[in-house]
C-alpha cells in the first residue's frame, strides 16, 4: 500500500511592487531552498499566501503541517513597543495577522509546525512574547549577520537536552548559518527556550507539552536558517523531516488514508529464529564498540503470547549521536528509518520481506535509559506473570477488532496497560 505523504502549508512572502522584474503589480513568493528542504523530506508542498479570508482553522483543514519561514520584522506594535525606525524593515501587519491567527488554529488542530527565523519571532510574539528590535545594540552578543546587506554568519547552537531541538537534530552542537538583527526578549506563555548561541541568546523555541498523541502539538521554532544548508547537514535536514514525518504519521489516520490492518495471530514457532536473524544483521551493520546489548523485546518475545506476526528488536549504544553514525549502516542495510524528534535517547528503523511484509521493528536507544529499562521491564513482567500476559493479548485482539487500520488509535488505546504494567515492573526492579 503507498505511503502517505504529508501536505505542508508554507506562508508566503508578499513581493511588493517592483521587486520581480515584469511583475509591476507584486506578488507572493518563497525561496526555494524551503521547499526542497520539504520535498527531500518526502512532503508534498502548497503555498497559502497573506490575505486569504476566512477562519483560519478552515484554511489549514486540507494540510497536514505548518512551515512558517523568514521575512522582514514583526511589527512591534504586537508586541506593545515602539517601532525601531532608523532599524526596522519589511514590516507587513497583514502577514503577522496571518501567520498569528494560522499558528493558534494550528495549535488547536494538532497540527505540527516549524517555524524559520522570523517565523520563531512570530511564535514568540503569538504567545505573548517580545523582541529585542536591533541585536547589534546590545552589548556581548556575537554576529548574528545583517539580513538587508544578505550576509550570513555561522556559529554553534547548543540544544537544551530532553528538548524537541536535541531529539529532531541528536547532535550535541549545530553549526548553523544565521542573519537576524533581531531576536528573543520576553518568552512568551507556554514556550521553552530550547537552544541558545554561544552569546546565551535564546535561539530556538518549542511549545510546551508535546508528545507522541494525537492531543498535543509538536511546535518548534529555530532562529538560523536550516534550509540553506540542510542539502549538505544531516543535522540540518532533520528539522524537515521531523516536521513532514509527523504530518504523513497523523495525516495517515486524520485524512482516513487507511494503513494495512493490524492483524493478531497466536503463537508461531520461528519467532526466536526471526529474532536471531535480525540480531545477527544489526550486529554486523553497527559498529561494534557502539552497541551494548541486543534484545528481543514486544509481544514476540514472550513465550506463547499472540502478537502482530513483527518481530520487535532492542539495540542499545553507548552513544547515540551523533546519530548518522547509527542511521547510515542500517539504512544501508536495508532498514527505513524514522525519527523520533520527541525523544533524544530513541530513534526507530523497521524493515520489510521481499514481498513487503514488515518483518521487524527495532529500537536503537541509549544504554541506561529510561527507553532501554521500561521495554525491558515489561516484557521481563509479561514472562513471569502469565495473567498479566493473557490479559494484554486479549485487549491487543479487542483493539484490533475495533480500530482496523488506524494504528494510531491501536497503539494509543493500549498506553494505560503498557503503563501500569511497566510501572509495577520498575518499582520491583
Amino acid at each position: 500500500m503507498r505511503s502517505y505523504r504529508g501536505l505542508i502549508a508554507i506562508v508566503a512572502y508578499h513581493l511588493e511592487e517592483g521587486r520581480v522584474a515584469r511583475w509591476p503589480e507584486g506578488g507572493y513568493g518563497v525561496p526555494a531552498p524551503y521547499i526542497d528542504a520539504l520535498r527531500r523530506a518526502g512532503a508534498r508542498t502548497a503555498i497559502l499566501a497573506p490575505g486569504e479570508s476566512g477562519d483560519p482553522g478552515e484554511l489549514l483543514e486540507p494540510f497536514d503541517g505548518l512551515l512558517l519561514c523568514g521575512g522582514g520584522d514583526v511589527d512591534p506594535a504586537r508586541y506593545g513597543a515602539e517601532p525601531d525606525i532608523e532599524h526596522n524593515y519589511g514590516v507587513d501587519p497583514d502577514r503577522d495577522a496571518f501567520e498569528i491567527e494560522l499558528l493558534h488554529a494550528a495549535d488547536r488542530a494538532h497540527l505540527p509546525v516549524l517555524c524559520i527565523c522570523r517565523g520563531m519571532q512570530v511564535m514568540n510574539v503569538a504567545f505573548g512574547g517580545t523582541l529585542h528590535q536591533h541585536l547589534p545594540g546590545l552589548p556581548g552578543l556575537v554576529e548574528h549577520g545583517v539580513p538587508l546587506e544578505g550576509s550570513a554568519t555561522v556559529h554553534d547552537v547548543a540544544p537544551e537536552p530532553g528538548s524537541l531541538l536535541s531529539a529532531t537534530t541528536k547532535a550535541p552542537a549545530l553549526s548553523c548559518a544565521s542573519h537576524h538583527h533581531q531576536g528573543i526578549d520576553r518568552i512568551g506563555e507556554r514556550l521553552r527556550a530550547n537552544g541558545r548561541a554561544p552569546d546565551g541568546l535564546v535561539e530556538a523555541l518549542e511549545l510546551e507539552g508535546a508528545d507522541l498523541n494525537r492531543e498535543s502539538t509538536w511546535m518548534l521554532g529555530v532562529q538560523w536558517h536550516p534550509e540553506e544548508t540542510a542539502a549538505d547537514d544531516p543535522s540540518q535536514q532533520r528539522l524537515f523531516d521531523a516536521l513532514v514525518s509527523i504530518a504523513s504519521f497523523f495525516g495517515t489516520y486524520r485524512r482516513g488514508f487507511g494503513d494495512q490492518p493490524v492483524e493478531i495471530v497466536e503463537p508461531v514457532h520461528d519467532r526466536e529464529d526471526r529474532f536471531a536473524t535480525e540480531a545477527a544483521l544489526l550486529g554486523a551493520a553497527l559498529p561494534g564498540e557502539l552497541v551494548t546489548r541486543i534484545e528481543h523485546i514486544g509481544s514476540t518475545s514472550v513465550s506463547g503470547l499472540a502478537a502482530k506476526p513483527i518481530v520487535d528488536v532492542q539495540v542499545s549504544v553507548r552513544s547515540i549521536t551523533p546519530v548518522q553514525r547509527i542511521v547510515d549502516p542500517l539504512v544501508t542495510a536495508g532498514y527505513r528509518h524514522l525519527l523520533d524528534p520527541w525523544s533524544d535517547d530513541h530513534e526507530f528503523f523497521s524493515r520489510d520481506s521481499d514481498a513487503g511484509e514488515r518483518r521487524a521493528n527495532v529500537h536503537v536507544c541509549l544504554a541506561g535509559s529510561s527507553w532501554e529499562r521500561r521495554h525491558i521491564a515489561f516484557r521481563d513482567w509479561l514472562r513471569t506473570h502469565p495473567e498479566d500476559a493473557a490479559s494484554y493479548a486479549a485487549l491487543k485482539r479487542d483493539l484490533a477488532r475495533a480500530h482496523g487500520t488506524d494504528r494510531a488509535a491501536y497503539t494509543e488505546n493500549k498506553s494505560d496497560f503498557i503503563e501500569r504494567i511497566t510501572a509495577l515492573a520498575l518499582a520491583q526492579d
